[in-house]
């Protein structure tokens, strides 16, 4: 075993491949971990706010805004962006079932808004529109509430009938003060906005105070804004992380290969070596290339602080060594599985592209099908992934279930090896 295992790191030595990948995953990983996350990362905190949030532009997408909650995702396009819109907008909001999107359309008509929302319509991902008209406030005065906003639905979510009651409700509401106003106004053909928003605001306080309480998925582990920005930055070292382990990984499966069709395995054979003995020679390989990997990425992050990454160094060390063990082990099974180098590298690459799509490491998967959450919960970045979670709110379990986690997939790829290359030997 000894003299294959060594063998097997000259070749891997010689490749100038090797090296290249060996040392571009762990830069790569080094210098994500230095930048500075944007306050718009996807991972926001999952609380619920009922207040209107306000885009910068009104071809601003709202897809990413949904964050797992659950809401009802309404765009607003704001023609009006008075005072009193903003009360019938903060009044919608705060029924804690929609996720209000408000974008500044001033000078936006009716056809405008009809050519924005065809666009819209097609390449974002609401629940409905809301038009709020420029004249919103004269109609409202005249008791035109129907021509103050336009409502389209675009989706068949149950809900919608419920945002569209809710908004009747709050323009009748709006047209009630309107008239409690005029009859104590010393003018009855007009009525003051102002006025208008003290009999609303006046309303609201008669009424009891409402606080919404999410019961739902109360398992899930609460994280800070600053938290699940160190968690975007994770998922991104993990990603780079594993390809590097792919890749190199897949020198040691080239090996394998090479071997085959060099009739090396019936030498093996012939000197009463056994699949375990060879599978183990080979997978300690990729042990070394887990640790020289891991080394690397050491070296480069004691100059981040540890505040920076959001766990010590000791624990990202810990996190990438096991991820290399078993990304190694996978790499190397392609290798006895397949008979040709380019099937193994397509293979390869192919599996790490939609594990880490598929395991939420470039993006949450809150909002996935249930068919999606099934494949990521069989998926290694995933578990590490809620391991980087467990270790930011100080779970000490984390290193109970990410031990037991690689054990079972070393477990499973070896035998899934020792079976494979019981079947090369028979057919050599």
């Amino acid at each position: 075993m000894i003299i294959l295992f060594k063998t097997t790191l000259k070749l891997l030595f010689r490749n100038k491949g090797f090296w290249f990948f060996m040392l571009l995953a762990p830069t790569l990983s080094i210098l994500m971990l230095s930048l500075k996350v944007a306050d718009n990362t996807l991972y926001t905190a999952d609380t619920y706010k009922t207040e209107v949030t306000t885009l910068e532009d009104v071809t601003d997408k709202v897809a990413y805004y949904n964050n797992g909650i659950g809401m009802l995702v309404i765009k607003v396009y704001d023609a009006s962006g008075s005072d009193l819109a903003g009360y019938f907008l903060d009044s919608l909001s705060k029924n804690g079932m929609f996720k209000l999107l408000r974008a500044d359309a001033k000078g936006m008509d009716d056809e405008a808004f009809r050519e924005r929302l065809k666009t819209d319509g097609y390449d974002d991902r609401m629940n409905a529109a809301v038009f709020i008209k420029e004249n919103f406030d004269e109609e409202m005065r005249n008791k035109h509430s129907e021509n103050a906003f336009e409502i389209d639905l675009l989706s068949d979510d149950g809900r919608n009938a419920l945002f569209e009651t809710e908004a009747k409700n709050i323009s009748k509401k709006i047209l009630s003060a309107y008239d409690t106003v005029r009859i104590t106004s010393d003018t009855s053909l007009s009525a003051d906005t102002d006025a208008v928003l003290t009999v609303l605001n006046r309303m609201d306080g008669n009424l009891p105070a409402k606080e919404i309480v999410s019961v739902s998925d109360t398992t899930k582990r609460k994280l800070t804004q600053k938290q699940s920005k160190q968690k975007t930055l994770i998922g991104y070292v993990f990603a780079f992380l594993t390809l590097g382990f792919v890749l190199c990984g897949t020198m040691v499966s080239h090996t394998v290969i090479s071997e085959q069709k060099e009739q090396v395995l019936v030498r093996v054979k012939l000197a009463n070596v056994g699949n375990v003995t060879y599978f183990l020679a080979k997978y300690l390989a990729g042990v070394v290339i887990s640790f020289m990997m891991t080394f690397i990425l050491a070296a480069g992050t004691l100059f981040i602080s540890e505040e920076k990454i959001g766990m010590s160094h000791l624990q990202l060390i810990l996190l990438t060594f096991l991820l290399g063990l078993i990304f190694c082990s996978i790499s190397l099974l392609f290798g006895v599985i397949f008979k040709d180098i380019m099937s193994a590298n397509v293979t390869a690459f192919t599996v790490w592209s939609l594990s880490s799509m598929l395991s939420g490491l470039f993006f949450p998967l809150d909002s996935a099908t249930s068919m999606i959450k099934i494949i990521s919960s069989v998926l290694p970045q995933k578990y590490f992934l809620d391991g980087a979670e467990m270790i930011f709110v100080g779970d000490n379990m984390v290193y109970i279930m990410l031990l037991c986690i690689t054990a079972a997939y070393i477990a499973l790829v070896a035998s899934l090896g020792g079976l494979g290359i019981k079947l090369k030997k028979a057919e050599a």
